[in-house]
């Protein structure tokens, strides 16, 4: 195991800052893994946030989430690196700042020790939380986008026991409030990606926005905390009755965007946590553009046929063809 080269025993908490480089500013950068290893056996679950550096919802749930849990209730071992991508996590940015072509993290596994900064980030995240587990999630919110979403992704490609226990992990973490679970296939270069083919089940949170009003990062918040617990629940490492209300599944073919064909700044209808998973009619307003220099209405955004909205945007500058909103036309009951 990883851990036993720094001497990490069962009944330890702490953290390790490992060196990745240094800089061209002079100073080191690294990865800050955070751990709880149990008195008790158990899975080894590992936990990474932040690969794209403008998604910082997840932090907050990390700390709190750890705050929460001690070797004494915990079977196994918990390993999470909050910062995945500390290059653009300090520029608030979706991708790396590199000078080449690989800037983003999320498509840059299973890495590379001696190639760029991004690359070495995958390799160490790779070795660290991927190797070593036995389940990993990797953990996603809305950026500087202003995207807002609250589900979990599963790859349905996976079809025999890596991809059923992946499934399940998906289920778990979505009855503790998520809600939805969408079918999508996962990039083989993204880190679920690696541990998929790893035959190690994995799975991908898409939850929250970023500077969201404290009433609404709360509830988002509180949403990755009640997915972790069940998720916990469900793989006996700690103890509580698993939430096994119903949710809602769909798959990649059984959904459609609604993007503006202009660029303008958005007034969307649609900026509420309490908007996602909620049925849209065929022809609502989801929103209109404004010309942010004629000061005109230019474009409405319509749902195009009656479904579950699964993710939105809050109102803003949005150019040609980003990404507004999303519906899924076909739901099953899980």
């Amino acid at each position: 195991m990883f851990f036993d080269q720094f001497d990490v025993s069962p009944g330890s908490v702490g953290k390790l800052e490992l060196k990745v480089g240094k800089m061209l500013t002079g100073a080191e950068t690294k990865l800050t893994v955070h751990y709880i290893r149990g008195f008790k056996k158990g899975p080894f679950l590992g936990i990474q946030g932040c690969v794209h550096g403008d998604e910082a919802q997840p932090v907050r749930s990390f700390y709190s989430l750890l705050k929460s849990l001690n070797p004494e209730i915990l079977s196994g071992t918990l390993a999470i690196v909050p910062v995945a991508n500390p290059y653009a996590f300090s520029n608030f940015s979706r991708q790396s700042p590199d000078q080449h072509e690989q800037t983003n993290l999320w498509r840059a596994f299973p890495g590379n020790e001696g190639g760029t900064l991004t690359e070495r980030y995958a390799f160490l995240l790779r070795s660290i939380l991927i190797d070593n587990s036995d389940f990993f999630v990797e953990c996603h919110s809305g950026g500087t986008s202003g995207r807002i979403q609250c589900r979990v992704d599963v790859d349905p490609d996976f079809t025999k026991q890596v991809g059923k226990k992946s499934r399940q992990m998906a289920y778990a973490f979505a009855r503790g409030g998520a809600r939805l679970v969408h079918g999508v296939p996962l990039s083989p270069s993204s880190a679920p990606g690696v541990s998929l083919k790893k035959g190690k089940p994995s799975i991908s949170v898409e939850v929250g926005g970023s500077y969201l009003p404290e009433s609404e990062e709360n509830l988002y918040g509180d949403t990755i905390e009640k997915g972790f617990r069940n998720l916990l629940i469900y793989l006996r490492m700690i103890s509580g009755k698993e939430k096994r209300n119903k949710i809602l599944y769909f798959d990649k073919s059984k959904r459609v965007e609604v993007n503006p064909a202009h660029g303008g700044y958005l007034l969307s209808r649609k900026t509420q946590y309490s908007d996602l998973g909620k049925k849209v009619r065929k022809g609502e307003l989801l929103g209109e553009m404004l010309d942010p220099h004629t000061l005109e209405i230019i474009e409405e955004l319509r749902s195009p046929m009656e479904g579950t909205l699964f993710y939105s945007r809050c109102s803003g500058p949005v150019e040609i063809g980003n990404k507004g909103f999303a519906i899924a036309s076909k739901i099953e009951i899980k």
